[in-house]
C-alpha cells in the first residue's frame, strides 16, 4: 500500500471515536474527524496535528454525499473507514416509539451502510480499502432492555461478514470489533454505581470494566498490515465477558 495512510472516523466526538483518533494518528495515519456534533469532533481533531473535523448527520444521506464532496475537494479520501459512531439507551419493544426504533438504526446501521456505499467505489478503484465496524457484544446475545440495539449490532456484524464476501476480492477488507462494557458516558448507567461494578467486574476474566484504550489497540491491529490476511472476522473485546 501506497502512502498517505488516511482514516476516517465517525463518532469521533465520543469516548471510543475520539481516542481511536488519536491512536490511528499516533500510528501515522491522517485523521478525519466525523461526528453529528460538529463541536466535539473540531476539538477531537484539534488534540491531533493535521486532523480535520467534520459534522455529519449519518442518517442523512445528502449530509454524508456533502461530506464526500468536501474530501474529494481536500483531496482526502480515505484509506480507512472506522465507523465507530453509536447510539444506546435502555428500552423496551412495547413502549419503544418509532421515531426511537429509527434513532437506534439510523445511527447504529443506516449511516454504516450509506458511507460504505459511498466511499466503495473509491475503494475499489483503488483496489484497497480497510473498513472497520464497531458493533457490540449486545450483537451477539439477547440483552435485558436493548432488543433493538442488540438487533442494530447484530446488523453490523451481517453487515461486515457480507462487505467481505462481495468485496474482498477487491483488496477492501473488512472487519468488526464487539466490544463489551466500555467506560465511557454510555456505561453510566453502571459505573456511577461502585458496588455494582466491582460485583460485575468479579464475574469477568479481566476482572476490570473496558477502556476506550483497549477499544483503540484493537482497531490499530486490523488497520495494520498486521493483519492483512483477516477478512470478514469478528473480533470480541470483552475482558472474557462472553467467553
Amino acid at each position: 500500500m501506497t502512502s498517505p495512510k488516511i482514516a476516517l472516523i465517525t463518532g469521533a466526538g465520543g469516548g471510543i471515536g475520539s481516542e481511536i483518533a488519536r491512536k490511528l494518528a499516533a500510528d501515522g495515519f491522517q485523521v478525519i474527524c466525523v461526528d453529528k456534533n460538529g463541536d466535539a469532533a473540531q476539538k477531537t481533531a484539534n488534540e491531533i496535528a493535521g486532523a480535520h473535523a467534520f459534522a455529519v448527520d449519518l442518517a442523512i444521506k445528502s449530509s454524508i454525499e456533502e461530506l464526500h464532496e468536501a474530501l474529494v475537494a481536500k483531496n482526502l479520501l480515505p484509506t480507512h473507514l472506522v465507523n465507530a459512531a453509536g447510539v444506546f439507551f435502555t428500552h423496551d419493544l412495547v413502549t419503544l416509539s418509532e421515531d426511537e426504533y429509527d434513532i437506534i438504526m439510523d445511527v447504529n446501521v443506516k449511516g454504516i451502510f450509506l458511507l460504505c456505499q459511498i466511499l466503495l467505489p473509491h475503494f475499489i478503484d483503488k483496489k484497497y480499502g480497510n473498513i472497520i465496524n464497531i458493533s457490540s457484544t449486545a450483537g451477539l446475545r439477547g440483552g435485558r432492555g436493548r432488543a433493538i440495539y442488540s438487533a442494530s449490532k447484530a446488523a453490523v456484524i451481517s453487515l461486515t461478514r457480507s462487505l467481505s464476501v462481495d468485496y474482498g476480492h477487491y483488496g477492501i477488507r473488512s472487519n468488526v470489533i464487539c466490544p463489551g462494557l466500555i467506560d465511557t458516558p454510555m456505561a453510566d448507567w453502571i459505573t456511577h454505581d461502585e458496588p455494582a461494578l466491582r460485583n460485575w467486574e468479579k464475574t469477568l476474566s479481566a476482572q476490570r470494566i473496558g477502556t476506550t484504550q483497549d477499544i483503540a489497540n484493537a482497531v490499530s491491529f486490523l488497520a495494520s498490515e498486521n493483519s492483512s490476511y483477516i477478512y470478514g472476522s469478528t473480533m470480541v473485546v470483552d475482558g472474557g465477558g462472553t467467553a
